[in-house]
Order: C-alpha cells, then sequence, then structure tokens
C-alpha cells in the first residue's frame, strides 16, 4: 500500500506509515462523492482540486492531495477551472523563471570557512528546481573546497540517474603570481 501523505510503499495490513506515520484508513471518502468525482471530471476537462491544507493542485478525480494526504471531500467548493489553473501554471513558469534569473545574479560564494553540507543542499536544490546554479571560489582552499563539493553532488546525481556537467570559467583579472589570486566561476548543469 502506496502512502498517501509520502507516497512510501507499505505492507497492505499496516495501519500507520512507516515513513511519515500518516494514519491509513480503510475508506478515504464515499462512494457517492467518488460518483460525483467522476462526474466532475467528465464535465470540466483540465480543471483540478485545490488543496484547502497546501494548495497544491490534483486531478478531479483523487481522493486525497497528491502533495499532503488531506482528503477531498467538498469537491465543488475546491474546483479550480481550467482556465485558472492555466493562469496558475503561467504564474509558476513565470516564478522559475525569475528564480533562475536571481541564480544567475547571485552565484554561491564558497570559502574554506563554508558549511559544506548547507552548500551541498542549496546546489542540489537548484538543481532539482531546474536551475544552472553557479559558485564562485577564490584561492587554492576554496576552490579545492568547492571541487569537493561538486564532485560530491555529481555522485548523489549518477546515483539517482543522472549526470552534472559542470563550466569552469577563470574571472580573475589581471596576472596570476599566487594561487590564491585564482578566483573561478563553476556554472553547474544536470543533464
Amino acid at each position: 500500500m502506496k502512502c498517501p501523505k509520502c507516497q512510501a510503499d507499505n505492507p497492505d495490513d499496516a495501519e500507520f506509515c512507516s515513513l511519515c506515520y500518516a494514519r491509513f484508513q480503510e475508506a478515504l471518502r464515499s462512494t457517492e462523492i467518488d460518483e460525483a468525482a467522476r462526474n466532475m471530471r467528465d464535465a470540466h476537462a483540465g480543471a483540478r482540486l485545490r488543496c484547502p491544507s497546501c494548495g497544491d493542485l490534483s486531478p478531479l478525480d483523487s481522493q486525497f492531495c497528491l502533495r499532503c494526504g488531506f482528503v477531498f471531500e467538498d469537491l465543488e467548493a475546491l474546483m479550480v477551472s481550467a482556465e485558472e489553473v492555466e493562469r496558475i501554471g503561467q504564474e509558476a513558469e513565470a516564478l522559475k523563471v525569475q528564480e533562475m534569473k536571481s541564480a544567475e545574479v547571485e552565484p554561491t560564494v564558497i570559502t574554506p570557512e563554508s558549511d559544506g553540507a548547507e552548500v551541498m543542499r542549496g546546489l542540489s536544490d537548484m538543481l532539482g528546481r531546474g536551475m544552472n546554479p553557479r559558485v564562485h571560489a577564490r584561492g587554492r582552499n576554496a576552490v579545492t573546497y568547492a571541487m569537493k563539493i561538486i564532485a560530491l553532488l555529481g555522485q548523489d546525481a549518477r546515483a539517482s540517474g543522472n549526470d552534472l556537467r559542470f563550466r569552469v570559467h577563470l574571472i580573475s583579472e589581471g596576472s596570476i603570481t599566487h594561487l590564491e589570486d585564482v578566483e573561478l566561476e563553476i556554472i553547474l548543469e544536470r543533464l
């Protein structure tokens, strides 16, 4: 049985999810509500249900929110028209473009004192949202630390069936007389 809240696999006779501890219910809602959901789906192509708990959109015939597990019962009140769904999608796309622009504007600066786990989480999150984050490192120790973090990100990407590519640009100006003068920009891309 899949958990409606976190999608974890559980034994069929489980009363609670082994991952998120959500309580399982035998019947999420009545057959009348299920029949109404099928009728609404046929009559309102492209419409969705907006979860009152988390705001996410789910198909009209969903018994529960695909994000948080909220059980849908008052379908009429939760229905969002196809036009509204399209508008919400356009707003989400515009927000994604804006986030990508801000990622281009604000590189992640890595120093030898940076928290590697926090940097990895931030870069992984940006990659997961389709962004191509930039990393700046100046000096031998910072560049070495940045490359270690990127290598670990590459291992994580490979383990999840993806590849990570990076491009390196020298952004130091003037002559470089010491390794501490080297400043690099590293742009990450998930393939």
